[in-house]
């Protein structure tokens, strides 16, 4: 095995034990609001990957390890109301993965454009699932519920891991040569 393919498989490796550890801590903000770092994770993994094909084995793996083990949110396991949310993440692998890399756009605009595209599609889906799993179908209880307390706390991770991107090295952020050309000429005309 060469040693592109050990790293990478490393690296994948270190991204999913760091989404299952940051993934089941929560905060609770309320009564029925609780925080997790989990949607952080996910787009540092999915952003930071080398191809699209490593976040979407570091989410499913996740995905399947939380049905037998308690890596989910407030260390939960097996398939809640909230499960919906988790295989989001799988789906939200290559719409994050390939906005992001769309070109002619500031690296900047390129993440936010990918990040809130791809949170949208988390609400819909975590959403329509548990729709189904609780057999509600009043959309606008279900939305006070899984979407509105956590608008704020979604839009500041999204900010966050902006920044976090923005600061890694190159090595640990995977991005194509011509892309930090881009950045090296957007931040001279910045600093002008």
């Amino acid at each position: 095995m060469s040693h592109s393919k050990t790293a990478r498989i490393a690296r994948n490796a270190i991204m999913l034990a760091l989404l299952c550890v940051v993934g089941m801590f929560s905060i609770p903000f309320g009564e029925n609001v609780k925080v997790s770092l989990q949607l952080l994770m996910v787009m540092l993994v999915i952003l930071t990957a080398e191809a699209v094909w490593d976040a979407l084995i570091v989410t499913s793996c996740y995905l399947l390890m939380g049905l037998f083990l308690p890596v989910y949110a407030g260390f939960s396991v097996g398939i809640t109301p909230t499960f919906g949310y988790v295989i989001s993440f799988v789906v939200i692998c290559p719409v994050l993965f390939y906005l992001n890399r769309l070109p002619k756009l500031p690296s900047l605009v390129r993440m936010i454009i990918a990040c809130l595209v791809s949170l949208i599609l988390v609400y819909t889906i975590g959403t329509i699932f548990m729709m189904a799993y609780l057999g509600n179908w009043d959309l606008g209880k279900i939305l006070l519920v899984s979407v509105v307390p956590y608008l704020p706390f979604d839009a500041l991770k999204i900010l966050l891991v902006i920044v976090l991107v923005k600061m890694l090295p190159s090595f640990i952020v995977n991005r194509p040569k011509k892309w930090v050309k881009e950045d090296k000429k957007e931040k001279e005309s910045q600093e002008k």
